[in-house]
């Protein structure tokens, strides 16, 4: 015992040091609960413990339990010098009267929480809710004991004094020791701290709220005690009112933590193993579990939502409350399932497979806060943005730089694309610029029509740097173009026609280069003539078919053989 006093004083001892209270507060009075009219006596004990108090003489020690409210309450003796004993076992007491007295009923809910283990949360977190054993409950009940009759004679003028004397007193009695003033120090605080304290996490709730009442003996004599000589009783109904908290499980996208995610399952567990439960995130990728006592709590998340994958099951714990915070949120992130692909690219307008590089365009989400700059390299791609790593959304890629000799578009929608990244679907964007300087060259037909397929090499300053073939409108466009003597040679005409056989020259100087524009050039070719030759007989007239003729240019390296031929009609003899 004397252990358990001196630990429980060191407690006090420390917890003072942390907490400052004011001494004038004084708890609530009134919990609400009714007091039944008449309460019966279960048992009475008696164990021979005496001590004696400077303020009211000798004092005996009874425990007495009463029946009240469906529970076996300790009740304390309410009037001095009348008798108690066994044989008022299943006697009656009535007509209650409440007690107010802000001491007795402070001493009683200390009591009765330390004694039976009914705590409030704020007991809980300062760590003053060790539960008596039989030997120290006795103990305790002797020091409340002294407190109800100094109540009842007038003598708690000063709670902090008389608490701390009655204290002081019976730990001279019980544990034999000498202590003379409630100044006196053991371990490092004095009696009338320990007091002071006590009573005044009363004042703050801290005990819980008691509800006491004095009542009258009812019952009848008996062989040792007369009904007139019984001791009326001071019995008191704790009610301790535990918050109740909310617990937030919110889970986001890795990549972008303002995006909540549906659909993932959790397992909420508190840590004395009293609630277990699963939940499911909605909508906004949250899920708030409601009236949770005060406790440590163990969250597992058991399944992602659909594509994504866990990135850390946990447990991860969390204790309810959170200092002063009623609503307590955690927070899980999953990484989304990436099996798409991303593609941006940059291109010459008028040759749409010539990547460009050096082009930087800049990618921003829409509904997240990615942001990143990338500049475009070989074959015009840009090869480093982050993909797997860009959150789930929506994005627009704009170009800020056009390529080294290109113009950027006026036209902002070939400049600013908007595209959706959902990690599933590929995503493959294509800008196009045009040069700032292009040569074009049109071939014509000798009517002025566009002619299409002719071949050119392109030779800029005796190199060849290209061959192309004239689109279906006749040209052919040669862009990144810098000063010098470009050439077009024309390597084969589509037939009927004749290739040129002379080059079309485009000089471009460097006042052109710094005007920029389109330097045009034109060719035609002539359509080659048809020639027939007939075969006959000289003598008849008649065609002659299957001759062998070897035509041969005089001035060109033109040379065919060919075969007389019939139709369907007969022999023409022409080829």
């Amino acid at each position: 015992m004397k252990k358990r006093i001196y630990a429980l004083i060191l407690a006090v001892a420390t917890l003072l040091s942390i907490l400052a209270v004011p001494a004038g507060a004084v708890s609530s009075p009134d919990s609400g609960i009714a007091m039944p009219g008449t309460i019966k006596m279960d048992d009475c004990t008696h164990n021979g413990v005496k001590y004696d108090s400077p303020a009211l003489g000798t004092c005996h020690l009874h425990q007495m339990h009463f029946g009240l409210n469906g529970k076996s309450t300790m009740g304390f003796c309410a009037e001095k010098g009348k008798g108690m004993g066994w044989s008022l076992e299943g006697q009656t007491w009535g007509h209650p009267q409440p007690v107010t007295d802000p001491t007795v009923t402070t001493m009683m809910a200390y009591f009765y929480a330390h004694s039976t283990g009914n705590f409030t949360d704020q007991a809980h977190a300062l760590g003053v809710d060790d539960v008596w054993d039989s030997g120290y409950t006795w103990t305790m009940n002797a020091w409340v004991q002294a407190i109800v009759w100094r109540y009842k004679a007038g003598l708690l003028s000063d709670p902090v004094t008389a608490c701390a004397e009655e204290l002081m007193c019976v730990y001279n009695n019980l544990e034999h020791t000498n202590y003379s003033s409630i100044d006196d120090v053991m371990g490092d605080k004095s009696f009338r701290d320990r007091a002071k304290y006590i009573l005044d996490l009363g004042a703050q709730g801290v005990w819980g709220d008691c509800t006491v009442n004095e009542y009258a003996y009812t019952g009848s004599s008996t062989s040792y005690h007369p009904a007139n000589d019984v001791q009326a009783i001071m019995i008191g109904e704790l009610t301790v009112t535990r918050e109740l908290y909310d617990l937030i499980i919110k889970k986001v996208d890795s990549t972008n933590p303002n995006k909540g995610l549906p659909g993932a399952r959790f397992k909420v567990s508190s840590e004395n193993g009293s609630y277990s439960k699963e939940v499911v995130t909605g909508s906004d990728g949250t899920v708030t579990i409601s009236k949770l006592e005060a406790n440590t709590y163990a969250i597992v998340e058991l399944e992602a939502p659909e594509d994504y994958q866990i990135d850390n099951a946990g447990p991860q714990y969390v204790t309810v409350p959170n200092g002063s915070n009623k609503t307590v949120t955690v927070t899980f992130s999953d990484t989304p399932e990436i099996t798409g692909e991303g593609s941006i690219r940059k291109v010459d307008a008028d040759n749409p497979t010539r990547g460009l590089a050096g082009a930087v365009i800049k990618i921003t989400g829409v509904d997240n806060d990615f942001t990143g700059t990338y500049v475009t390299g070989e074959g015009g791609y840009l090869t480093d943005v982050p993909w797997k790593d860009m959150p789930l959304g929506s994005f627009t890629a704009e170009e800020i730089t056009p390529p080294e000799n290109y113009t950027k578009s006026p036209d902002v929608n070939k400049t600013k694309q908007t595209f959706v990244w959902d990690g599933k679907t590929d995503v493959a964007l294509v800008f196009e610029n045009d040069a700032k300087v292009k040569i074009k060259l049109m071939k014509l037909d000798d009517s002025g029509n566009p002619l299409p397929d002719a071949v050119f090499n392109i030779v800029k300053d005796g190199q060849i740097i290209g061959t192309e073939a004239t689109k279906a409108d006749g040209s052919i466009t040669v862009t990144d173009v810098t000063e010098g003597m470009y050439a077009f040679f024309e390597v084969s005409a589509p037939p009927p026609f004749a290739a040129l056989t002379e080059p079309v020259i485009a000089h471009v100087d460097q006042a052109t280069i710094n005007g920029g524009g389109t330097v045009t050039v034109t060719a035609s070719d002539k359509k080659l003539p048809t020639l027939t030759v007939l075969k006959r007989d000289a003598q008849s007239g008649d065609v002659i078919p299957d001759t062998h003729f070897e035509i041969r240019g005089i001035h060109y390296d033109y040379a065919a053989s060919f075969y007389g031929i019939t139709d369907v009609l007969g022999k023409d003899g022409s080829l």
